[in-house]
Order: structure tokens, then C-alpha cells, then sequence
């Protein structure tokens, strides 16, 4: 399917431009915040780390339970980055062969694989600069309730 994709409608809320008239009427609500789950048992202590770290970064709302997978292997990619990145670093980018001529450290390819990936699922989460300059929290008025807000 081409042309833009489909903004959340948890997305315009944030950002006040929700209107009724184009909100889908089945669309599924999640309930829970993601913030209150715990890391699985899956991930690596460093992941588990991240995991923490993430949540307690992202805006209050804008990550659900129904996030959670997406959300782990957006931790587990960025686990694996770091590591990758620390074996580069290590190695070094050009390696001496056995025959003895210079290559590409074959670990660079892993590199730049995850980093594409995980490039798509931060535009996804929000984790972007870019698409975190899309949202904006909208603060709820603090007088009473418009009478004329259900017509």
C-alpha cells in the first residue's frame, strides 16, 4: 500500500489534532501502560538495562502493552548493536586476511544491519529525533467540561 503511513490515533490525541468525524469506531484500546512491566527473563543483563532505562525515558502514554513486542526487539537489536560495535571496536575495521591482504571486517555488514533495522523501529517507537518532533503532549484544560464537546 503506498503513500504516508497511518498516524496512531493514540499519536493525534498527543498531539491535539484528533477529530471525531475520523477517529475509527473499532479500533483496539490498549489499556496497560508498558512502563509497568517488568524486562523478560529473555534478555541479557545489559538488554534488561536498556529496557529500564528506555521505559523510564519514554513520555508518559506513549507506550503500551500492546507495544511489547515491537518494543523487545527494539531492546534486543540495541543489545546486539553495542555488542557488535564493542567487536569492531576491538578487531578494527580492516582485518589482515590469511593470504595476507587487507579486508572488511566481515562484522561491519552485522553493524549496519541492525542499525537499519533499528532505525525502522525507533521511527516506529518515536526514538527518533525526526518523529519525536511529531508529537506533542497536549495538556488537558483545567476549568470545567465543555457542555457542548459531545455534539
Amino acid at each position: 500500500m503506498g503513500g504516508r503511513p497511518r498516524k496512531p490515533t493514540a499519536l493525534k490525541k498527543l498531539q491535539g489534532t484528533l477529530q471525531r468525524c475520523r477517529t475509527p469506531t473499532a479500533e483496539p484500546k490498549p489499556a496497560g501502560e508498558l512502563k509497568t512491566v517488568l524486562p523478560p527473563d529473555y534478555l541479557t543483563e545489559s538488554a534488561k538495562a536498556i529496557w529500564t532505562y528506555a521505559l523510564d525515558q519514554a513520555p508518559e502514554g506513549m507506550l503500551t502493552t500492546l507495544d511489547f513486542a515491537v518494543f523487545s526487539r527494539w531492546v534486543v537489536l540495541y543489545d546486539q548493536f553495542i555488542v557488535v560495535s564493542a567487536a569492531i571496536k576491538r578487531e578494527g575495521t580492516i582485518q589482515e586476511a590469511e593470504d595476507g591482504s587487507l579486508a572488511v571486517n566481515p562484522m561491519l555488514r552485522a553493524l549496519n544491519q541492525t542499525a537499519a533495522t533499528l532505525r525502522q523501529l525507533e521511527t516506529e517507537l518515536g526514538f527518533t529525533p525526526a518523529s519525536r518532533s511529531k508529537v506533542s503532549l497536549v495538556r488537558a484544560p483545567q476549568g470545567p467540561a465543555n457542555p457542548f464537546e459531545g455534539l
